[in-house]
């Protein structure tokens, strides 16, 4: 295949691409200079999802061969928006893959709504399956157990960094990609922090939600497997809520 010549694209389209490859680069290089430690460990967390597609493949197979590699992208786009400076959209992808894993624990026992879902033959008028303010996931019994145990209440945290998340959908404006002076995405240290603690919030939620929605599963596995997946977990009070509501049978801190 020919390379791409940029001289024979026209006038505008030939501004874009040029610009676009300027900043891109700059953006990339100011950003791992800085920050290319906290980039690894975030893509470890991505990589805990073959994990979880392994896990879920036998019984959910139908559903979560679909979602999961969703989820894995929602992930990885996100980093690399925002290594690009795109945080506006890397916050975007992260509301993207907390939905999609939302979906998956409620599709797993929920069949038919799947299809229905999929073929997009049900119009629930902005409302989600799982019902306002997460009620179904609310009324498991193994969340109720989680919560009394770690005296958390994890839809709390769901709710806070799914509203957090919207205003970058909605663009409101503290969560606006441009300033007065400047259209072109700049690294800048603040935002790349703010996304990246919204980063690992995203996945602590979708970790813990999996464990309990899925608590079945999680437990016949192995030590060594279900410490991997707690360890993505940062909150250790999500952790012992975890060891002490399902219960886990092994020792030591993780």
């Amino acid at each position: 295949m020919a390379k791409l010549n940029p001289n024979s694209l026209p006038e505008l389209t030939k501004s874009m691409f040029l610009g676009q490859q300027k900043w891109s680069a700059s953006n990339w290089d100011d950003t791992l200079k800085k920050h290319s430690r906290d980039a690894e460990k975030l893509l470890n967390k991505i990589k805990i999802f073959d994990l979880w597609k392994e896990i879920l493949e036998i019984k959910y197979g139908g559903v979560s061969n679909e979602l999961i590699p969703e989820i894995i992208m929602d992930a990885y786009i996100s980093v690399h928006f925002a290594c690009m400076g795109l945080y506006k959209q890397a916050n975007v992808c992260l509301r993207a893959q907390l939905e999609t894993a939302l979906r998956l624990v409620h599709f797993s026992t929920h069949s038919i709504e799947f299809k229905w879902w999929k073929d997009g033959i049900v119009d629930q008028g902005g409302q989600e399956w799982w019902g306002k303010g997460y009620d179904y996931f609310c009324r498991l019994e193994e969340v109720k157990a989680f919560e009394k145990a770690s005296n958390q209440a994890l839809f709390n945290v769901v709710k806070k960094i799914y509203k957090i998340l919207s205003k970058y959908v909605h663009s409101e404006v503290p969560s606006f990609q441009t300033t007065q002076f400047r259209l072109s995405p700049k690294y800048k240290i603040d935002l790349y922090k703010k996304w990246s603690d919204n980063f690992k919030e995203v996945q602590d939620c979708i970790n813990t939600l999996f464990s309990l929605g899925f608590s079945v599963e999680f437990k016949a596995r192995n030590t060594n497997d279900q410490k991997k997946i707690l360890r993505i977990i940062r909150f250790e009070k999500f952790k012992k809520g975890l060891r002490k509501s399902l219960p886990l049978k092994f020792k030591g801190r993780i």
